[in-house]
């Protein structure tokens, strides 16, 4: 547990009984790895605490007395693996007074959230608002690099499909359409979350908040966007590979086909001198066995140049 804005009213044990610090912002309390006696010594909610203690809580915001309970998700790819993620989720309590951030491990984002805070408090002033809006939106903004590493993903597995993709490379294209699918699963909600901030009937806000708020909307959309647009791209890869084996297939049944007539030529021409007829033309006749061979020969070759100028064994065409 550490304590963002120092004071020496701290510690304070409810919510309610928080005041402000000198210049008006309201304190910062940052829990990591939260213990359900301490979440309840806060005053916390029951149900809040059962949301952190439990997890697996879609993205949300929730208004209780004294603050408003916001549920949103932080994301990072696992090294070594075809991007595959790790999802964080963190819980924000914000009041009149004072914001909680919880979360289980470390998060980053919290300490970049902290800066821009402190940036905002020498231009626009500290609030509820501008602190809540702080963390959402050094989240959000997260997600981008990770949508152009997601993108970058997907046009190398797309290269690597057109040119001839394995086993192992359509598991990496199945994995990262779940990837995709989970990071949806969760950022999706958030718009409409932040939506509810927006109409102000959670948390009043002045008109430069709003501006900041509405900025953070903008980029939930792009980002749901992006995510759409790479699930359509792993679609189309995967409709590619069906269409390029079914084509190959195709090919090979053609040349199996060719062959076949080829051979089938060649047997007529053979069952017909294996026919047991005494007074069959040409069974007495010397140069028989070699003028039906070189026949046979000359018959493939007659065969396989009608097939090859019709287009059907063409380089391009195999």
């Amino acid at each position: 547990m550490r304590i963002l804005t120092q004071t020496d009213q701290m510690p304070i044990t409810d919510l309610t009984q928080w005041q402000p610090v000198a210049d008006g912002a309201p304190h910062w309390l940052d829990i990591a790895d939260p213990q359900r006696e301490a979440l309840t010594t806060l005053g916390l909610h029951p149900l809040v605490i059962e949301d952190i203690m439990h997890g697996g809580q879609r993205t949300k915001v929730e208004q209780y007395d004294a603050y408003l309970f916001f549920v949103i998700y932080t994301f990072e790819l696992q090294p070594g693996t075809t991007l595959r993620m790790m999802t964080t989720p963190l819980y924000v309590c914000v009041s009149a007074n004072a914001i909680i951030t919880i979360h289980h491990g470390t998060v980053a984002l919290i300490d970049t959230a902290w800066r821009h805070w402190q940036a905002a408090r020498q231009t626009v002033g500290a609030n509820q608002g501008t602190l809540l809006h702080g963390v959402i939106d050094a989240v959000v903004d997260s997600y981008f690099p990770l949508i152009d590493e997601i993108g970058d993903g997907v046009e190398e597995l797309e290269a690597r499909v057109l040119s001839g993709a394995s086993p192992a490379q359509l598991r990496n294209v199945l994995q990262l359409k779940r990837t995709l699918l989970e990071f949806r699963r969760h950022v999706a909600p958030t718009r409409e979350a932040v939506n509810a901030l927006l109409r102000g009937d959670l948390l009043a806000l002045d008109i430069a908040t709003t501006m900041q708020i509405q900025d953070v909307y903008d980029h939930v959309l792009r980002i749901i966007d992006g995510i759409d647009l790479h699930r359509d791209l792993l679609a189309a890869v995967l409709d590619v590979h069906l269409s390029v084996q079914s084509n190959r297939l195709n090919q090979v049944m053609k040349v199996l086909t060719i062959a076949s007539i080829i051979l089938m030529a060649n047997s007529l021409i053979a069952g017909i001198y294996g026919m047991n007829f005494e007074a069959m033309p040409e069974l007495q006749w010397r140069w028989g066995y070699p003028v039906t061979m070189v026949g046979m020969v000359i018959l493939s070759v007659l065969l396989f140049w009608f097939f090859r100028r019709r287009g059907w064994l063409s380089a391009e065409e195999i």
